[in-house]
């Protein structure tokens, strides 16, 4: 696996003047994602949990609905290249990783939302390092069971649904803490998987909120130490 940083000497002016120190950079990837032998898309992404970021954007695309549809799945670092290969037989339209008990709603309290955004700050370290990644994590009321960073946001949030498959956790009652804002094509994953409450430290799109609305989905923004704002389904939160 690659390093996912590097430091680097740059100029830095400021107060005290010009100074050359080190930085530390985030390395960016692209890898080229193919399945059944056809090129599907590129990945612009930090490369690591690379596997878990073609399961999770494979099946948030509705490319398959169980991981026993998978034959089989290579990465070639050398080339940069990702094979997956699915049971055509198997492949669907619209994926879902739920079960009965996944109907049953989630209620969280303000003081456990609190924690749990605190959690998820505390485990930004590559953010702090770098300033130039996100982050995305899957939780329960009781604190963080997955964890990701990526360059990119939906990279991020396509790898804890990957590690989410490969450990066949089920998504109720459980939340997605995000680091940035809330956009369209988050909460369309979100949906797909079945998680019903999204938490981050920025503000949804008008688009966002309408798609939440329409799902079903509690939306959280602005959460921060002292303010939550709930723009979507607010009976989860007491």
């Amino acid at each position: 696996m690659e390093l996912i940083t590097e430091k680097r000497f740059i100029y830095k002016i400021n107060e005290a003047g010009r100074q050359r120190i080190g930085d530390i950079l985030l390395r960016e990837a692209t890898y080229r994602f193919l399945v059944n032998g056809q090129a599907i898309t590129n990945f612009n992404c930090t490369p690591e949990n690379v596997r878990q970021l073609a399961l999770g954007y494979a099946f948030s695309q509705g490319l398959f609905s169980d991981l026993r549809n998978i034959e089989n799945l290579q990465i070639d670092e050398d080339n940069k290249e990702i094979y997956l290969t699915i049971k055509p037989q198997e492949k669907v339209a619209e994926p879902e990783i739920e079960t009965a008990d996944s109907k049953k709603e989630i209620i969280l309290t303000v003081a456990e939302i609190h924690a749990l955004n605190e959690e998820f700050t505390r485990r930004c370290n590559l953010y702090r390092l770098t300033g130039a990644s996100h982050s995305c994590a899957l939780a329960t009321r009781d604190g963080i069971i997955i964890y990701m960073d990526d360059v990119a946001r939906h990279n991020a949030l396509n790898k804890v649904i990957g590690e989410m498959l490969l450990q066949e956790i089920q998504p109720a009652h459980k939340v997605f803490i995000f680091s940035g804002r809330l956009a369209l094509d988050m909460i369309e994953k979100a949906g797909k998987v079945g998680v019903k409450i999204l938490i981050a430290p920025g503000a949804p799109t008008l688009a966002a909120v309408e798609l939440a609305e329409s799902l079903g989905l509690t939306l959280l923004g602005f959460v921060r130490p002292g303010n939550i704002n709930i723009y979507t389904h607010w009976q989860r939160i007491k």
